[in-house]
């Protein structure tokens, strides 16, 4: 059992047995999170809580009844007294209605969807355990790029951690603002769901709750600081309650308060060994590579770059496929043109760029100048693109990184989705689009004249191309 009611009526305290049933439970409440809801039938709280009338315990020549047992459960019966519980008043068939709704909505594990097959987090456990761990510390933000995992991290600590508070609530901000609200006053308290027409009073609920409930609370795809004002408040939130916050955002200036203090996680991708268990295990149900795919596994791999996303996907695009045909025609199709679903999950970082100015910085980044010196990119595009600003957005935001030795540097999937972008601006003529990056068709632009006023950038290596055999036979 989870979850007691103790039903508190006149001449209760006379029964030993049913005060020694109240000191266990109340234990199993501080040691396990074991939910009591008291249910006052016919007596006052004040009664119970002050031991006054029926609840007046005095000692009785018996053996239970010893200083050390009495002095026991005069200090449950006040605890109990002091938890939030039902009182009698109005008709008992609706007493007993509020009663069943409470204890069915506090035993809602409100369990969230955890993908199959997850690989690479143990040690990601570890790290938030020991945040979880620390009373002084209400926050951790994790975040990284699109498809990282940072919800699955999340979802999987929601689910690990449930025994360890009283209130749990999971919500995903891609919804309505005030169903949001409605949803997390009603995972955080007792009772049926709330109806509120105004934001602002919602807010002022939640945070009264916030200050006397211990709670873990996972806000999943936050945006803006915004959204953590509407659904928390600003006030002081009980020292022992936990809230994960998932963003792709940059949130440096979020928690700027002294009163709410936060730790930073970045999700890591995975590495070689874990992209090939996860890769294997959606498609071949195993964790490691059917005998003959390991080339065009490890193709796989490098292909996604550790990104746990693009990995569930192909593999389970294969699922049990063991031709290795098809493997490899679906490699070429997958690095030809980006599927649509992963897209649709790396774009929303590219998406939520205010400025349009930033977005075609990242654009000309992604099609020029990936692995190039940060120094040079700012030179060449400060004055039109205002490169030293745009490019520390661009890494606030997870779609770009800046390596040791100074060096733009890309995850080859946000570079894939930013050329579909630009590809898609005119799918048969390259001349119509704003950047050309393959030499092979700036030649052909610039040698037919088929270019045109759309046309930011292109690039042309005549090196590289008269490398090539069947250009060089055409050039001739």
């Amino acid at each position: 059992s989870r979850a007691s009611i103790v039903v508190l009526s006149k001449n209760y305290a006379t029964s030993t047995w049913c005060l020694d049933e109240l000191v266990l439970i109340l234990q199993q409440r501080r040691e396990c999170n074991h939910f009591v809801l008291p249910v006052f039938y016919g007596v006052e709280v004040t009664d119970i809580r002050n031991l006054k009338g029926n609840f007046d315990i005095q000692v009785k020549p018996s053996s239970k009844w010893t200083d050390d047992n009495v002095n026991k459960w005069r200090t449950a019966l006040k605890q109990v007294a002091d938890l939030a519980g039902h009182v009698l008043s109005g008709p008992e068939t609706n007493f007993l209605r509020e009663i069943v709704d409470t204890v069915y909505n506090k035993l809602d594990l409100k369990e969230v969807s955890l993908p199959l097959n997850i690989i690479g987090m143990a040690h990601h456990e570890k790290e938030i355990n020991s945040w979880l761990g620390q009373s002084n510390l209400e926050f951790l933000v994790i975040y990284g790029m699109g498809g990282s995992g940072k919800s699955t991290l999340a979802k999987h600590i929601y689910d690990s951690n449930f025994r360890k508070f009283e209130y749990m609530s999971f919500l995903d901000l891609n919804n309505d603002l005030l169903k949001l609200q409605e949803q997390l006053l009603k995972d955080i308290s007792w009772g049926t769901k709330t109806k509120i027409p105004c934001v602002s009073r919602v807010t002022r609920k939640i945070e009264k709750v916030l200050q006397m409930n211990r709670a873990l609370i996972v806000l999943d795809d936050v945006t803006e600081r915004s959204q953590l004002d509407a659904l928390l408040g600003t006030g002081k939130i009980n020292s022992q309650s936990k809230i994960i916050v998932t963003t792709r955002e940059n949130t440096d200036k979020w928690f700027d308060q002294a009163r709410w203090k936060c730790q930073r996680y970045e999700m890591k991708l995975l590495n070689d060994e874990e992209s090939s268990q996860l890769l294997c295990l959606h498609a071949f149900g195993s964790k490691n590579p059917m005998v003959g795919f390991e080339e065009i596994v490890q193709r796989a791999i490098e292909y996604c770059e550790g990104n746990p996303m693009a990995l569930m996907l192909l593999g389970s695009s294969l699922s049990m496929n063991d031709d290795i045909e098809i493997w490899v025609s679906r490699m070429r199709l997958w690095e030809r043109e980006i599927d649509i679903r992963l897209q649709d999950i790396l774009i929303r970082s590219y998406k939520s760029l205010t400025s349009d100015t930033v977005r075609d910085l990242f654009l000309h980044i992604a099609c020029f100048f990936n692995g190039i010196d940060k120094d040079y990119v700012e030179k060449i595009l400060e004055p039109n693109y205002l490169a030293k600003s745009g490019i520390q957005m661009l890494v606030d935001r997870g779609l770009l990184s800046v390596s040791t030795n100074k060096k733009l540097m890309m995850h080859r999937l946000l570079q894939e989705m930013g050329k579909d972008i630009v590809r898609k601006e005119s799918i048969k003529l390259p001349g119509e689009r704003s950047r050309v990056w393959l030499s092979t068709e700036s030649f052909k632009i610039l040698s037919r004249g088929t270019g045109s006023q759309k046309v930011e950038g292109l690039a042309l290596d005549m090196h590289r191309l008269l490398l090539e055999e069947d250009f060089t036979v055409k050039v001739r």
